[in-house]
């Protein structure tokens, strides 16, 4: 009997998952809920991305409870749409709970919720924090900012996005095995909070939390990258920074790229991998854009990875950012007017430009980089 895993809500963020479902091991199956009038209802999950067809439908909210039945786990996942925590997500923890399901998050619940399912778990409740590491430091103090960061002697590759929704995960996760098929051994930090779920580490939720100086975050990312190097002995750390590492304009920040910023005074990286929302650039614009990563992260670009998504900013607002995806095919045309640029520009939608990502990675961190050789 193969077990059964429900991912509730279903939307873009988890469409990567989707694709990756090998990396969920012991899941024989994956039902998609999503919500009425989401657009996606009795259609391909590949209705997100316009990519190639999942062979999974997405099914209706309606249909929760009756699959709630027969799941082994539910992955309840942060969405794109704006949600009422408690009134969408507590009524399935409560049923899940009473079933006697394992539930997971992606995200981290608010205190009131928490505090509204703790009492349950005396009565059955599975209940399963999507960070763990998160879970075993949450009571320890934050680090004196007068502390040492640790060196590092594996090496570390950044997977950045110019701008948010770039398919940064999927880039991630396509690296990560095609060099574990090579018998490369891979330690990933994903960039959403799915990882424990894919044999990887997600992305810490302290790093976006109140209570720390900038200084403390710093310290204490270094060491949760450390502990990984030291007990999983890689040949290289694949991190994939959440966000994006520039502000789009003054509505729409990016959080003017804080996040990548602290992460890269943890560790430097070795090499960077930038991926590129659907646009039209030049090659001006692409020469300018790798100098300044280059300079702030103290590192070399090794490619653009250009996905098929359009950020659509005369729809989107300060709080809710719109989205649209283009053919795959638009993508290609648009590598092709750059194939005289030194650095690779790639397709992130093509199987083969990945394949050639991962021996260019290969080449790169080699003697030859005087970088520590795989």
């Amino acid at each position: 009997m193969t077990n059964k895993l429900i991912i509730f809500p279903f939307d873009y963020e988890t469409i990567a998952l989707v694709r990756n479902l090998n990396l969920l091991g012991s899941y024989g199956e994956v039902v998609l809920i999503s919500f009425q009038g989401s657009g996606m209802i009795g259609k391909d999950a590949c209705v997100v991305d316009k990519g190639q067809v999942t062979g999974l439908i997405v099914k209706p909210v309606s249909c929760l409870e009756q699959e709630l039945e027969s799941c082994d786990d539910i992955l309840l996942v942060q969405s794109n749409f704006k949600l009422d925590v408690a009134e969408v997500y507590l009524p399935v923890i409560k049923k899940a709970g009473q079933l006697g399901k394992k539930v997971m998050f992606n995200f981290t619940l608010p205190d009131s919720c928490m505090e509204l399912i703790q009492p349950g778990e005396e009565h059955g409740y599975k209940l399963i924090l999507k960070n763990t590491f998160d879970v075993r430091t949450e009571h320890i103090s934050p680090p004196d900012p007068s502390s040492a960061i640790h060196d590092f002697f594996t090496p570390v590759l950044f997977v950045i996005g110019l701008n948010e929704r770039t398919h940064k995960l999927n880039l991630q996760l396509n690296i990560r095995q095609k060099l574990e098929a090579q018998g490369y051994q891979v330690s990933q930090v994903t960039s959403n909070g799915c990882g424990e779920l894919i044999g990887a580490h997600s992305f810490p939720q302290f790093m976006f939390e109140g209570g720390m100086t900038e200084t403390q975050k710093i310290i204490m990312f270094n060491r949760y990258l450390k502990k990984i190097e030291q007990s999983e002995k890689p040949d290289l750390i694949l991190v994939g920074i959440p966000g994006g590492i520039v502000p789009f304009n003054n509505t729409f920040t990016n959080y003017f790229g804080v996040t990548s910023f602290l992460a890269s005074r943890a560790v430097r990286p070795d090499g960077l991998i930038c991926c590129l929302h659907y646009d039209e650039y030049n090659l001006k614009y692409l020469e300018h854009v790798k100098q300044y990563m280059e300079n702030r992260f103290s590192s070399s670009l090794l490619g653009y990875a250009l996905s098929n998504n359009v950020f659509d900013s005369y729809s989107s607002s300060s709080v809710n950012l719109q989205y649209a995806s283009v053919n795959p095919r638009f993508v290609e045309e648009k590598k092709q007017e750059f194939s005289s640029y030194p650095v690779p520009i790639l397709n992130l939608s093509s199987d083969e430009d990945m394949g050639k990502l991962t021996e260019d990675i290969l080449h790169y961190f080699s003697v030859d980089h005087h970088v520590a050789q795989f």
